[in-house]
């Protein structure tokens, strides 16, 4: 497991060969989860193309009410994922891996908001819901429908 966390920190903060530069860059704060994220795609056997890659708390997203946006959906090329620091600190543990999850399988793979997947409905579970929420089956529905449409 240490050895799976260091090939992805050294992927996440190091640059590819000079024929093929990515940026990597992930919010201290916010690497927990993406590690868990990438880890359960591994998992999965769910590959991950290489792609500039931003995960990061923004300022700008604060003036709003979103919790996080996928602003590299449906561009391939482009992961970047905004979070919203001031709601991230109103969230539960069980709400902040859904909104990791959420907004990443926005971006990496173009999944649009459905109710037929508990973490890619549009609206995040109070924490009341989200307590209830078995957090590690939901997981699994959706690297499963991401196996079977996605890939």
């Amino acid at each position: 497991m240490r050895t799976l966390k260091t090939i992805l920190i050294g992927l996440l903060f190091i640059n590819c060969t000079a024929q093929d530069k990515f940026t990597y860059e992930c919010s201290e704060a916010l690497q927990p989860y993406l590690f868990t994220y990438l880890e359960t795609l591994e998992k999965h056997d769910i590959k991950l193309k290489k792609q500039n890659f931003i995960l990061v708390f923004d300022a700008d997203i604060m003036r709003t009410n979103l919790l996080g946006q996928a602003r590299g959906m449906f561009n391939d090329d482009l992961v970047y994922v905004k979070i919203n620091p001031k709601l991230w600190d109103l969230l539960t543990n069980k709400q902040r891996i859904h909104l990791i999850f959420h907004e990443l399988s926005h971006d990496i793979f173009n999944i649009e908001h459905t109710e037929l997947i508990a973490l890619m409905k549009p609206s995040i579970p109070s924490p009341q819901v989200s307590l209830a929420m078995n957090i590690d089956i939901e997981i699994i529905t959706l690297m499963s429908y991401i196996k079977v449409t996605k890939q």
